[in-house]
């Protein structure tokens, strides 16, 4: 196995354990959570004008998303311009 290959098992696995530990902290939050509940009052015409906590969640993974997508082309492009290889397959 080379080194490259490692680094990427290593970066992936170290990445899965961290994004399954923030799964089990939000899970636990949630039954933690749930046990609370908060007044209700009627503020939906007040609330109208606003976007709802689902709409701008929504939103803002959907540029989180189109920014991602943005940033790997970016760099799949700088990479190539930079790489000797594909230089020389370009000429």
């Amino acid at each position: 196995m080379s080194t490259n290959s490692n680094y990427v098992k290593l970066a992936t696995d170290a990445g899965d354990q961290y994004l399954a530990s923030i799964s089990e902290m939000q899970d636990s939050f949630l039954k933690a959570s749930a046990a609370f509940t908060l007044p209700t009052m009627d503020m939906s015409a007040a609330m109208a004008a606003f976007p709802t906590a689902q709409e701008v969640t929504e939103t803002s993974f959907a540029f989180a998303q189109k920014l991602l997508k943005q940033q790997k082309t970016f760099t799949d492009q700088l990479f190539a311009a930079i790489t000797p290889d594909s230089k020389a397959s370009k000429k």
